[in-house]
């Protein structure tokens, strides 16, 4: 709901708009939303509507039109009170107006999201002589905002057609007489100058008011004052920073732009720089600090005031000896001007603080690869990569090529993405394949004059040993995170919290949540040349034995992010032992959380190990994980294949046996074969085995149970499983049996007792994070809550469930939760959505093989979707 005065008079009920109808609406509309929110009297309505010369009915005309105005707004879904009658007049209450957000806008010095809120002058179309002071204090008021805006964003052309817009307008003509004097283009400033004198003489007969005469007189005594470097044309992306750093840049204030290395620090200050140039009109300084420069050391402070007083005006010979006197000097010749000093490169506090002026007159922007935060008072702005747009516009800005996937492999990193944009640009070739296709990234970003590593090379030169080692063999780690307690790991070295934080403040390492940090992937790269080969063995080794054995849930949950590049890494190092024992805990805590890729991923690494071990033990159980992994992704082959290997390996296990047996079962089951399934759960059950597994068998046996119909024996199996997971507190295992328990309950006929149990089981996988066994529960309590005609609340689980299920991208219990949301929408008589969930239930039950699903949902589909019966609740699957 929105109402806009700025450009034509309009309502808008969404994208809809709402029809004012005719003039005398329009006009009452337009006084009431300039004065939105107080009392708008009737006679100041009547002086709108006639100008000064109303009838005799005015006063009730008035009236008839607000009441009309307000039943047009109500219709349209504006609130009842919209428009209300308040004693002598009527008070407007839009939800929302542009001159509302202009003001807001303007407020918070918001100029550019203040301007955009114009579509054209205000009150278009209008024409009420009562209105024209509005008009124009809206004008006048939008001017001050364009000035203001453009005195920050000192863009030339946007001065040159807000000047040509507003040619009398002496503010823009001294803003873009600035930028260009700030340019070198002083011909442009005096000619420009010259045009507006003329105009004002000619249109006005007035001569330019002091402050642009004392503008033309500086100009002429001065010339250009101005120190900024060279501004690059292909400047990209940046606009949440650059107005950060445009938005602090008031006098008295110190900006500090810190990031990394190559990040495009310097470019995006002096960008900058040049666009804030005409706030300041005495002069804006520059000071390279050389804090990290290639070849030469670190910028002395007194050697950096020298320069600055020397750009002041102060001649050498003037200069004082001491630090103390030459920094006083420059606060005295600094106090009370308009000055922008651009200080970049700072090597830390040291290099900035006897710079500042202090004169609250004189702004300072500064940057540095360090946080300085012993600045006091400065405001940070933080510089990260560039995003994937940005980067890629930045290679075409600079190649004069489209990206085919160079800036990515950058990194995102600017320095990066220009050297090998500057490459294409000169070598035209297969940038990309290269990159990609050496070994080291960093050795194909270098040229003549550039190169990451040597900028690199700089952050780490001025680090203490203990960080320079650490720094060394993070490049080890093969994850996207490390944890303080994986780099403790790696360095063996007390206190490492620490040093990783003096890494952040570096910038060689960044931390975005507290569980870890992350380093940039060419930092990394540069790290591993740098690591010595003794230091790199030792590292590896602690790193691989702290992941080796694991840890509880919480140091899973911490490292989850690490747990496949680690397998692998492990793998790949031809360190087999540690390998497998990652890979097997990960498995465990993979599949259980639903990250079923990565857990795929783990669990060949685990065989791929054990296997080159040739060890029983390692073999059996990686098997275990490797036809879970299969199961989870619907390839029902391999997992029949990779299960019969584990079955013959397991002479002398038991527990294998009995467990690769329960899910040759479950397999049978899954093509239909449901007797064959309960012949290899009794084998499984004959053979001797944990208490654990023979719950889970004893479930599996439950299901195919109440598929032949044998409820009572279904019931039997599934209490003893109930009984056993309780009495060995398997919680995980408890809210699948109570779920099976719960669909047997209603097969009998008990769905009170049936509802409760499920909705336990619902609740207590919630309870413990378990979003497999809260899917698997949901979609019992679906099929028991239809059983009990309460379809409405099992479309709500049911849906609940499928939504898990496509996160966790789990095929097999995603076709089973599919159908009975298909199931809950027949029952509601909600065709279209039945049709939509049996849909996905087919094609996903075909694709992995699920034959009693896909049955189940071919039924549905063909259904006469007139019957509100529900067929086949008893469908299903088990497993482990």
């Amino acid at each position: 709901m929105d109402i806009r005065v700025l450009g034509p008079v309009q309502v808008l009920a969404g994208d809809r708009p709402v029809r004012v109808s005719g003039p005398r609406q329009e006009r009452v509309l337009a006084a009431l939303v300039l004065d939105a929110g107080r009392v708008v009297p009737v006679s100041r309505l009547v002086e709108v509507v006639w100008d000064g010369d109303p009838p005799a009915t005015a006063v009730r005309q008035v009236r008839n039109v607000t009441s009309a105005l307000r039943r047009a707004l109500v219709a349209a879904g504006f609130p009842d009170d919209v428009l209300t009658a308040t004693g002598p007049g009527f008070v407007l209450n839009p939800p929302d107006s542009d001159l509302a957000r202009f003001e807001r806008h303007a407020a918070a010095e918001e100029y550019r999201e203040a301007l955009a809120c114009w579509r054209g002058p205000a009150l278009a179309g209008v024409t009420s002589h009562a209105l024209a002071g509005e008009v124009a204090r809206l004008e006048e008021k939008r001017l001050t905002i364009l000035e203001a805006h453009l005195s920050r964003a000192g863009d030339i052309a946007e001065l040159t057609a807000a000047v040509a817009q507003h040619p009398l307008r002496e503010g823009l003509a001294a803003l873009l007489i600035q930028a260009l004097w700030r340019q070198g283009r002083t011909a442009d400033a005096l000619l420009t100058y010259r045009r507006t004198r003329d105009r004002l003489a000619a249109e006005l007969g007035v001569e330019p008011g002091p402050a642009l005469r004392a503008l033309h007189a500086r100009i002429q005594r001065d010339g250009s004052a101005c120190y900024l470097p060279y501004r690059t044309p292909d400047f990209t992306g940046r606009r949440r920073e650059l107005d950060l750093v445009l938005g602090a840049l008031h006098g008295g204030n110190v900006v500090l732009v810190h990031g990394m290395a190559g990040v495009g620090k310097t470019a995006l200050a002096v960008h900058a720089a040049h666009r804030a140039a005409s706030r300041f009109p005495d002069g804006q300084l520059f000071v390279d600090l050389h804090g990290y420069s290639p070849g030469r050391d670190p910028l002395d402070p007194a050697a950096a005031l020298s320069s600055l007083l020397l750009q002041v005006g102060v001649p050498a010979p003037q200069h004082p000896g001491s630090l103390d006197d030459r920094a006083a000097l420059w606060r005295a010749r600094t106090s009370g001007r308009a000055l922008l000093v651009l200080l970049d490169n700072a090597a830390g506090a040291h290099h900035l603080l006897p710079l500042l002026p202090g004169s609250p007159s004189v702004a300072v922007l500064a940057t540095s690869r360090r946080r300085l935060t012993a600045v006091d008072g400065a405001v940070p702005v933080p510089l990260d990569v560039l995003p994937e747009t940005d980067a890629a516009a930045l290679f075409t800005a600079v190649s004069g090529r489209r990206d085919h996937g160079v800036a990515r492999l950058c990194g995102g990193l600017p320095l990066a993405i220009r050297i090998a944009a500057s490459r294409v640009r000169h070598q035209p070739g297969r940038a990309a394949e290269r990159l990609a296709g050496r070994r080291s990234r960093l050795r194909e970003l270098r040229t003549t004059d550039r190169d990451i590593a040597a900028a690199f090379a700089l952050s780490y030169r001025d680090l203490g040993e203990p960080q320079r080692y650490l720094f060394r063999v993070l490049g080890i780690h093969p994850g996207p995170l490390v944890t303080p307690d994986a780099a403790a790991a790696l360095t063996g070295l007390p206190d490492t919290e620490r040093l990783l934080d003096d890494l952040c403040d570096a910038h060689l390492l960044s931390r975005p949540h507290p569980d870890g940090y992350t380093f940039h992937d060419l930092l990394a790269e540069y790290a591993r040349d740098l690591v010595r080969p003794g230091e790199a063995r030792a590292a590896r080794d602690r790193l691989l034995g702290y992941y080796r054995d694991g840890g509880d849930t919480e140091w899973h949950v911490r490292e989850r992010p690490n747990l496949r590049a680690v397998a692998e890494f492990a793998l790949a190092q031809r360190c087999e032992v540690h390998a497998w024992r990652i890979a097997d805990h990960a498995a465990q805590f993979l599949r259980v959380r639903g990250h079923r890729d990565d857990f795929v991923a783990v669990a060949r690494a685990g065989f791929a190990a054990a296997e080159r071990l040739g060890d029983t033990e390692a073999l059996l159980r990686s098997l275990d994980n490797l036809a879970n992994a299969q199961w989870d992704s619907g390839d029902l082959d391999a997992a029949m294949t990779t299960t019969r290997r584990r079955l013959r390996l397991a002479v002398d296990d038991p527990a294998a046996q009995a467990s690769a047996l329960s899910r040759i079962g479950t397999l049978h089951g899954m093509r239909g074969d449901y007797r064959t399934a309960i012949t290899y759960y009794r084998q499984a059950l004959d053979v001797p085995a944990d208490e654990r597994l023979t719950a889970l068998v004893l479930g599996n046996l439950s299901h195919a149970q109440e598929i032949l119909g044998d409820f009572a024996d279904a019931l039997t199996s599934i209490s003893q499983a109930r009984d056993l997971r309780e009495r060995t507190d398997d919680r995980h295992g408890s809210v699948l049996s109570d779920a099976q328990y719960a669909h047997v309950l209603a097969r009998l006929g008990r769905t009170r007792d049936a509802v409760g149990t499920a909705s336990e089981a619902v609740a207590r996988a919630v309870r413990l994070g378990y979003p497999f066994g809260e899917a698997w529960a949901r979609t019992d309590l679906a099929d028991v809550l239809l059983a009990a005609n309460r379809p409405a609340e099992a479309r709500e689980h049911a849906g609940r469930a499928r939504d898990l299920l496509m996160h966790l991208d789990h095929p097999l219990l995603l076709a089973m939760a599919a159908n009975s949301l298909g199931d809950a929408h027949h029952a509601l008589g909600e065709t279209a959505l039945a049709r939509e969930c049996y849909g996905l239930a087919r094609e996903t039950a075909t694709r992995v093989g699920y034959r009693r699903e896909r049955e189940r949902a071919e039924r549905g589909l063909a259904r006469d979707l007139g019957d509100t019966g529900v067929t086949d609740r008893g469908r299903r699957r088990r497993r482990r």
